[in-house]
């Protein structure tokens, strides 16, 4: 599957950074160069003033390395560092701390989500403008167990959270900061939350826009799926047995007004 990056008039005129890409860095020195070079690529593609965040979570080799060396070279490179591996969900917190984007961008740094489909998930944005917008991954040849994985965890999402999307679990997402950042609140601890993301927004009520993109493989590094998936399957359903409790305390709070903390909330994600 082949899709050209769609150019956007207009964009570059915005004032300061329109879009902030976060990518979670875990053991990724060999991923690291090329993420940024396609992704500054799609960004002069798009004609979009972006950034691209890249936090290290507590990496082992050489990829803080690698990120110092590309946040030296370009401006729009933003290199941060977590001191221990805190997990995806935590990243991404880092990331949206520094982000200045009125846009943000999430994801995966090992190229399997390709950097050219950022474009794809801002041209859905800019048509609809739905509080998210979510990739739908096309694995290609060579990963048909993970895509059987993938297809039967999301029955169970759907089916747990009364949701229809077609990749649920997809953390290659893009939305307004405002409304990305309340879908990382929560009340339980969670290793695997990135799977949950589709579910958070339902249950937040949140319009959502699926977008098409091909899903590569690794070039470089090991996936934890591929190391423990018996146990990382295992751990992913019992959390979402436990979140499904937290969403069904988050839906009753929105029928009252409230959000998550007991604050008043825009259902459909605020404004920026």
């Amino acid at each position: 599957m082949t899709t050209p990056s769609p150019t956007f008039s207009g964009s570059a005129d915005l004032h300061g950074v329109t879009l902030s890409v976060i990518a979670p860095c875990f053991n990724e020195e060999g991923n690291v160069d090329a993420l940024v070079s396609r992704t500054l690529t799609t960004f002069d593609d798009m004609k979009v003033e972006g950034e691209l965040i890249l936090v290290d979570d507590g990496s082992d080799d050489n990829t803080w390395e690698r990120i110092s060396a590309q946040s030296q070279r370009d401006r729009r490179v933003n290199g941060q560092r977590q001191h221990g591996n805190f997990g995806i969900e935590a990243a991404w917190r880092k990331g949206l701390l520094v982000a200045k984007g009125h846009l943000v961008c999430f994801i995966d740094s090992d190229l399997q989500n390709r950097p050219e489909d950022i474009a794809l998930l801002f041209k859905a944005y800019i048509q609809h403008v739905p509080d998210l917008v979510q990739a739908v991954r096309h694995p290609v040849r060579g990963l048909r167990r993970r895509k059987l994985f993938s297809r039967g965890l999301n029955i169970l999402l759907n089916a747990a959270f009364g949701t229809r999307l077609r990749d649920n679990k997809s953390g290659f997402i893009l939305g307004r900061r405002s409304s990305v950042q309340p879908l990382l609140e929560h009340r339980g601890t969670y290793r695997y939350f990135q799977s949950f993301i589709g579910a958070a927004a339902g249950a937040r009520g949140y319009s959502i826009v699926e977008v098409d993109t091909q899903f590569d493989q690794r070039q470089a590094g090991s996936s934890f799926l591929s190391r423990f998936p018996i146990l990382v399957s295992a751990r992913i359903v019992w959390e979402l047995l436990k979140f499904k409790l937290e969403a069904r305390e988050l839906s009753r709070a929105n029928g009252r007004g409230v959000d998550w903390f007991g604050k008043s909330i825009s259902l459909q994600g605020g404004t920026a």
